[in-house]
């Protein structure tokens, strides 16, 4: 991790999250825009940053398996492998708590592997939305300054971080009992 004060970044994170404020923060794949997961304006807004539909739905980052357990019903086995991999995979679950998640259908959920990130959402106590910090269908940042203006102006902090190496986007496979689905690679 590239952070010079790490609690510092956390606690001003932490200070916008809870006002329903919108960040630009590392994820262990790439730069994500988001906030607080659980809060449906936040995420309309983020997707209006990002000049997508209102309603399109945003990955849930979550710190372990007992936090996705608060918001899936019956995880298998092939789920918690594919979400504690080595690598970036993001699962899909359709077996939501639709009480916890009022208005979804489904859920995206991913557990970071970055430092940072993990101790944000264990910070929080709840999940973070993540999409990457892009307008939609421009190129992807792995590094700040690859981050369009457009975007940086319409957040309220921003963790400015050096990834060790090039990274990508997650994986992301749709689970439905104990089957699997690849839907990106």
């Amino acid at each position: 991790m590239f952070l010079l004060n790490q609690n510092k970044e956390l606690d001003l994170c932490l200070k916008e999250l809870n006002k329903n404020g919108i960040i630009l923060y590392p994820t262990d794949t790439v730069y994500g825009i988001g906030g607080d997961a659980t809060n449906i304006e936040v995420s309309s807004r983020i997707n209006r940053i990002k000049k997508r539909e209102e309603n399109q739905p945003l990955i849930f980052l979550m710190n372990n398996i007992d936090m996705v357990n608060q918001y899936v019903n019956d995880i298998s086995d092939l789920a918690i492998n594919e979400l504690e991999s080595k690598v970036p995979t993001t699962v899909i679950f359709n077996n939501i708590i639709s009480e916890k998640l009022i208005g979804y259908n489904s859920l995206a959920v991913r557990i970071p592997n970055n430092e940072f990130c993990k101790n944000l959402i264990t910070e929080f106590g709840k999940p973070l939305s993540s999409s990457s910090a892009n307008t939609h269908g421009r190129e992807i940042p792995f590094c700040y300054e690859s981050i369009e203006d457009e975007i940086i102006s319409n957040v309220n902090y921003i963790v400015k971080y050096k990834f060790p190496k090039k990274v990508k986007p997650s994986r992301i496979v749709e689970i439905n009992g104990n089957s699997i689905k690849i839907v990106r690679s």
